[in-house]
């Protein structure tokens, strides 16, 4: 038999180290020269306004059991609420039906006419696949530890709900489609009966059920975040023997956060020996941390120790770097869902 475990997914945003404070004293720092990038940004590029971002409802309509337990709205508050923490610009959905329709079309058809007025810069739908739950019963079980005393484990059913998901990205106002990200999830929860059949009550299945796509969400969070990532430019570096600091030119108002994980970048102008078009090619130059203390809601610094900052110009361009969650913990014990279930299953 196995050991009572109820597994708590608790997520971690390791794009914030949250170990120690980054805190630097500026006095403490020289200013150096830099050189410029070949490509520096525009006054309105730097002085651009936040990114809009409207999030619909997933579709529920393959499957009844999400419909009713409103999975595909539960996925939509989710991702509100990570991509916030980035520093954009949530659009009501509730304005944006003709948009939806236009989306639905987009998707169905792989094509739109959408001419309506011009609310966000992106746009996330999409559908969920599958969800379902299931059960398995587990018998009374007695057991004798390694101390000669005797322990009695109570009958228990185990109930776990699926759901998966496919999500859309897409560009306005032209509905390009950008990019697909699946959810898939399985959470579980049990409670103490000796009713093989395991009632459930409608109440907490359909609980089980948005849990579940809340968590598929939560999972893949870190991809939608890279995504919507904020992005501000090099203004000026200072030296302190091997440590530098930059200042970027956006702050808290742009989801810049102490402590977040900054990755630099240079674009560079390269000719094609063979043809001589020109194009652009993106380099990854380095990564530092945002300082704790240095930074305000237009501007903040950002600590790098490595020699590589030497490379870094006026005009480069740094976003935060999230990283994936990981499951915390296992505890102990049980889920009571209460008497006076109702079953679900024959």
């Amino acid at each position: 038999m196995k050991k009572k475990l109820l597994v708590v997914a608790i997520s971690a945003t390791l794009g914030l180290t949250g170990c120690m404070s980054t805190t630097e004293n500026i006095r403490d720092y020289s200013d150096v020269s830099m050189q410029k990038a070949d490509i520096l940004p525009t006054k309105e590029v730097i002085n651009g306004a936040k990114q809009k971002i409207v999030i619909f409802a997933a579709d529920t309509s393959n499957s009844p059991l999400a419909e009713t337990s409103h999975a595909g709205t539960t996925i939509a508050t989710s991702l509100e609420t990570y991509l916030a923490e980035v520093g954009v610009e949530i659009v009501d959905r509730n304005i944006a039906s003709k948009l939806r329709k236009e989306l639905a079309l987009a998707e169905s058809k792989g094509k739109s006419e959408y001419n309506g007025p011009d609310i966000a810069n992106y746009a996330i739908t999409g559908s969920i696949s599958n969800a379902n739950i299931s059960y398995s019963f587990n018998e009374k079980h007695s057991w004798v530890d390694s101390d000669g005393d005797r322990h009695v484990n109570a009958a228990y059913c185990r109930f776990k709900a699926n759901v998966s998901a496919n999500l859309k990205l897409y560009k306005l106002p032209g509905l390009a489609y950008s990019k697909t990200i699946t959810t898939n999830e399985t959470v579980s929860m049990k409670t103490e009966t000796t009713n093989s059949r395991c009632p459930i009550s409608e109440a907490a299945a359909t609980s089980l059920v948005r849990e579940a796509a809340k968590e598929g969400v939560e999972d893949n969070k870190a991809k939608f975040q890279n995504f919507f990532s904020p992005k501000a430019y090099v203004l000026e570096r200072k030296v302190n023997g091997s440590k530098s600091l930059f200042k970027i030119s956006a702050g808290k108002n742009f989801g810049f956060v102490p402590e977040s994980k900054i990755t630099f970048y240079n674009l560079e102008v390269k000719a094609n020996p063979l043809t001589g078009d020109v194009s652009t090619e993106e380099y990854a130059v380095v990564e530092g941390t945002v300082t704790a203390n240095l930074i305000g809601d237009k501007f903040a610094w950002i600590l790098v120790d490595d020699e590589l900052a030497d490379q870094v110009k006026i005009g480069d361009y740094v976003k935060v770097k999230y990283e994936s969650g990981f499951l915390a913990s296992f505890s102990e014990g049980t889920k009571n869902l209460g008497n006076g279930l109702t079953s679900m299953f024959n």
